[in-house]
């Protein structure tokens, strides 16, 4: 059921306005009664709804028409989400999603559910470019957009998520007997 959330985000975001690939932008959703795990809205449902708030990013921005038309796609190479508060059955909350940097090979998108003004998740995720194997610079998508750039100066936030996930990655996959 959850591929219908991100259909119906593919769908509803080529109605809204259009946006630049750097601005914020807001997603209304409620909890569906397939969302949930006994009484909370379980993980993958929420890792759903942040998948949704990226696509309409790329489908305000036209990140995705430029992709289409260059046969490019978009994987994410890891993403990192915290959970603070659970989401009950027919609750309404925002995602709010921004791309918080970018150098020339990865893209770093921030987002965060709240309601009431809760912080209910947050995450990052960092992804891609991709052509067949290539990876495409990141400065041919922005002047595809023709956006300037992407936020260049990388925050603090995101040098600690980068050592974080390397140590993590060594840990699983070369030191995992350790």
């Amino acid at each position: 059921m959850r591929w219908i959330r991100l259909l119906l985000a593919m769908l509803f975001a080529k109605f809204k306005g259009k946006i630049k690939a750097t601005d914020t932008i807001s997603l209304s959703f409620r909890v569906w009664i397939t969302d949930i795990d006994v009484s909370v809205m379980n993980h993958a449902a929420i890792l759903t709804v942040m998948e949704a708030g990226r696509i309409d990013v790329m489908v305000r921005s036209n990140f995705f028409k430029i992709a289409s038309k260059n046969k490019w796609f978009f994987p994410s190479q890891a993403i990192s989400v915290q959970y603070y508060k659970p989401l009950k059955v027919f609750q309404k909350a925002q995602l709010y999603t921004r791309i918080s940097f970018a150098d020339e090979k990865w893209i770093y998108t921030e987002q965060k559910i709240i309601r009431k003004g809760n912080v209910i998740a947050a995450c990052i995720a960092k992804s891609t470019i991709k052509k067949g194997r290539k990876t495409v610079p990141i400065s041919e998508l922005t002047q595809k957009l023709n956006i300037g750039s992407f936020p260049s100066i990388k925050p603090e936030l995101i040098k600690t998520y980068e050592k974080e996930n390397m140590e993590m990655s060594e840990k699983l996959i070369d030191n995992w007997d350790t």
